[in-house]
């Protein structure tokens, strides 16, 4: 299986890690440089082919092998720049699963199969969920 991860920041890169940890292909892809040199140690002994560049540029995730993706999951802090990676993994890649993060819950709208998402994740949302659940059952104090 082979994994194109876009964003190496604290989800990305654990994200990563775990995948290769279980004999999954991974390429992540990370656009700042800085955060590209800090990782560029620890993926190597993960055997996570980093790539540092703009995951939005088709050239970019070209050089991380998507066309031949079995999934793109698309991570990084700006929920237009997770759109834009699930919509050309989708539409132009043809990648059969697209995840995408939504950092602000008020654009969950927009994470949809109209726009390349096949699933998504919202900590904020999962949170807010949980705890919902919490007061339904009367498990938690307020």
């Amino acid at each position: 299986m082979h994994v194109v991860i876009v964003g190496g920041g604290k989800v990305g890169s654990h994200l990563a890690k775990v995948l290769a940890g279980q004999g999954t292909d991974v390429a992540l892809i990370e656009e700042n440089e800085q955060r590209c040199e800090l990782l560029a140690e620890e993926m190597k002994a993960a055997k996570v082919r980093l790539i540092c560049g703009d995951g939005d540029e088709p050239y970019v995730l070209d050089e991380a092998d998507v066309r031949g993706a079995n999934a793109v999951v698309a991570v990084t802090g700006h929920d237009e720049d997770n759109l834009v990676v699930t919509l050309l993994g989708k539409r132009e890649y043809g990648v059969p699963m697209t995840i995408a993060r939504i950092n602000n819950p008020a654009n969950a709208w927009l994470f949809t199969e109209t726009f390349g998402v096949d699933r998504s994740v919202s900590n904020t949302s999962m949170i807010v969920d949980m705890l919902d659940s919490c007061i339904e059952r009367g498990e938690c104090a307020l």
